[in-house]
């Protein structure tokens, strides 16, 4: 009776991440909503893009969409929320909505790697196997492939979910967080959590180290097939195809592997809410930089979205 008592009065989980940052509440409040803004307009302006512009449809600009469209559902499934909690006295998260926050950014996390396993191997064919390339990867075959990268990680998500939103919890529910993650929060729980935690681990190895060998090895061969070429400028203009994409995975797997690795004790704990903070905020927003900074097809397609309005409206 005194169990079923202590449940009905545990609302949700406080989430005490920012508590000792009161000082610094206002600032931090505008730069996250700065972030936030900046970080949808370019993502959305690039989806747009690579929807409307003919000379974008293609596979690795259909792969670059996915890819960005999953930075903007990663930040606005925390951002939004963490926003609300800067300004409130009282920073508190309900149990579903706990739950949806780590199936959203856990299916992302999961469908963003897969994507850049497809993007390392559509790098790999233009280098590497540049006259079969339009036979090895084609639109149809991307879009099935894409399809599928959805359709496994809604899958691998509902059945964490399901685990996640069926634990019982019976104590003083405080996560020293910025958000609602993963670990800290299932260790709240008074119920067997073994599977949930295996399911989670299994998870974690089978769809983000095996990937990252992936594309290690393909990156590999890349490298060789750049050394081959005799000319600087084809070198050069080989290894420009593909800088941008190992840009990005490189800031993704250090900033990934540096969540994983780091411990979670009291010590390292500041530093990780930082790592974390930095790689939920920052890398959605420099991402579609990354991408578009020095692409003549985007701008070329930039231009034209831009010439179409004027057109219409002047």
């Amino acid at each position: 009776m005194a169990h079923q008592k202590n449940q009905t009065l545990i609302v949700g989980v406080l989430i005490v991440g920012f508590e000792n940052l009161t000082e610094y509440i206002i600032p931090l409040f505008l730069l996250l909503l700065i972030i936030y803004t900046l970080t949808c307009i370019e993502n959305i302006l690039i989806m747009f893009l690579v929807c409307i512009s003919p000379r974008l449809h293609c596979p690795m600009y259909i792969l670059i969409g996915n890819l960005l469209f999953c930075e903007f559902l990663y930040t606005t499934d925390l951002v939004p929320q963490m926003l609300h909690h800067i300004l409130s006295r009282r920073p508190v998260i309900s149990h579903l909505g706990c739950s949806v926050q780590l199936s959203v950014s856990g299916a992302v996390t999961i469908v963003e790697t897969l994507l850049l396993i497809l993007m390392s191997y559509d790098r790999y064919l233009a280098i590497c196997r540049p006259l079969r390339y339009s036979v090895l990867i084609h639109n149809r075959l991307c879009f099935y492939l894409v399809t599928m990268i959805w359709l496994i990680s809604i899958l691998f998500v509902t059945v964490t979910f399901y685990f996640v939103i069926n634990l019982e919890f019976c104590g003083p529910l405080t996560i020293d967080h910025f958000y609602c993650d993963f670990t800290p929060y299932v260790s709240l729980a008074c119920s067997e959590i073994m599977t949930v935690v295996l399911l989670g681990l299994s998870v974690s190895v089978t769809l983000t180290i095996i990937p990252f060998f992936f594309i290690v090895l393909s990156y590999i061969f890349i490298i060789v097939a750049i050394l081959r070429i005799q000319t600087s400028a084809g070198r050069q203009k080989a290894f420009s195809t593909c800088s941008s994409h190992l840009l990005v995975v490189t800031i993704y797997y250090t900033a990934l592997f540096c969540l994983y690795v780091m411990p979670r004790s009291s010590q390292y704990l500041n530093v990780y809410k930082g790592l974390s903070f930095t790689y939920f905020s920052v890398t959605p927003m420099i991402n579609p930089i990354i991408y578009t900074l020095r692409n003549e097809e985007i701008h070329k397609a930039l231009q034209a979205a831009i010439s179409k309005i004027k057109n219409v409206y002047c």
